[in-house]
């Protein structure tokens, strides 16, 4: 026998012996993550900040690889994480409002939204304690996990609008139903056009603007063809954001610990994208008026008749819930938002300033934290 031979092999087969006992032992889970969205995308950074958050969270035993567009687009993301495409993904509930029906009595109040920080805690928690809203979703085999907010919402026009005067009979693209209402409200043309359509549309003198959040003027280049940002109406938030919903089945193959690390981490996400959002917005505006677009304020007479429209519009959100999608007791429902969302604006008061970790961490205290991993989503 060959004695040296056998004493370095020995070590050899042992330490194989190990790794083929416990393989997994320096192996993290990867979870595969789509966006729907470029990589200079808000959604994009709000993905980064939950994959690093979550490696964090659970100790290194869960990474995160993120899938840009390239892999599947924001119409497809539902069926995606339903099917096991991808593990989890950035989802937009109001592109499916025949499915999420309970869930889009809630995004119909978007021009109740003044204040994004306050809109995120809102809905975030009116979904958690929503037992229909939560159930749509299991139905398509998705998890919950939170939601972020974009700023008020302002005119991005080739004209001057700031008076009930000046807004009537101008031809305004709108992003949903609230913004329209309001606009024929004023005896302004509501029009519906693409996002992609809406920079065209507006040099090319189709319509006189287009009611989105000021971040759209970098985004959609609209800062190098409008003229005039109107702030103050008509106000609302685009809040139908599912940060990251996960396919049922890949949350129920996590461990319990896990699951708490990923909450943890969806509540550091849900304040990510809002700060987000509203940075965005100021940044926007800034590089829009160094072009010489001219900021102005609503006049005080058209914002009063807003906050009036913004009342009475709310029955007509309860009545168009039930009608059209048959969901019972609405007007409970958007009561119930609105006790919800009074709560969060004294929580998290309107400034630009907010601590991505400060904000966080009240979403956990008040939200995610009260979640049972060992039961949630299960």
């Amino acid at each position: 026998m060959n004695l040296r031979r056998t004493f370095f092999a020995l070590p050899l087969a042992v330490s194989v012996s190990i790794g083929l006992l416990w393989p997994c032992a320096a192996l993290a889970r990867e979870l595969k993550v789509g966006v729907g969205l470029p990589p200079s995308s808000v959604g994009h950074y709000g993905m980064e900040v939950f994959a690093k958050t979550l490696k964090e969270k659970s100790g290194g035993e869960i990474e995160v690889k993120i899938f840009p567009l390239s892999l599947m687009n924001i119409p497809q993301m539902y069926g995606g994480i339903r099917d096991g495409v991808v593990d989890a993904g950035f989802f937009l509930p109001p592109v499916f409002p025949s499915e999420l029906p309970e869930t889009q009595i809630a995004i119909d109040l978007a021009m109740l939204g003044t204040n994004a920080f306050a809109m995120a805690g809102a809905m975030t928690e009116y979904i958690y304690s929503c037992t229909e809203c939560l159930a749509e979703r299991l139905r398509a085999n998705h998890v919950y996990l939170g939601s972020a907010s974009t700023g008020p919402y302002a005119i991005l026009s080739t004209k001057k609008i700031s008076t009930v005067e000046e807004l009537r009979g101008k031809k305004l693209r709108s992003a949903a139903a609230p913004w329209s209402r309001w606009a024929s409200q004023f005896g302004a043309v509501a029009m519906n056009i693409g996002g992609n359509q809406i920079f065209e549309a507006v040099s090319q003198g189709t319509i006189d603007g287009t009611i989105q959040s000021t971040q759209e003027l970098t985004a959609l280049r609209l800062g190098d063809v409008v003229k005039h940002v109107t702030l103050g109406v008509p106000s609302g938030t685009f809040h139908g954001i599912d940060n990251h919903n996960v396919n049922r089945t890949v949350w129920r193959s996590l461990s319990e610990p896990q699951r708490r690390a990923v909450l943890q981490s969806a509540a550091v996400t849900s304040a990510a994208l809002t700060i987000r959002y509203i940075s965005e917005n100021a940044k926007a505006l800034a590089e829009a008026q160094q072009k010489g677009v001219q900021v102005h304020q609503a006049s005080p007479d058209l914002k009063a008749r807003t906050s009036a429209f913004i009342e009475a519009d709310l029955a007509v959100v309860a009545q168009n819930a039930e009608k059209a999608y048959g969901v019972k007791n609405a007007a409970q429902k958007v009561s119930r938002f609105r006790q919800i969302l009074g709560k969060w604006e004294k929580l998290t008061p309107n400034r630009e300033d907010w601590d991505m970790n400060a904000l966080s961490d009240i979403y956990w205290r008040e939200i995610f934290s009260k979640l049972d991993p060992k039961t949630y989503g299960m």
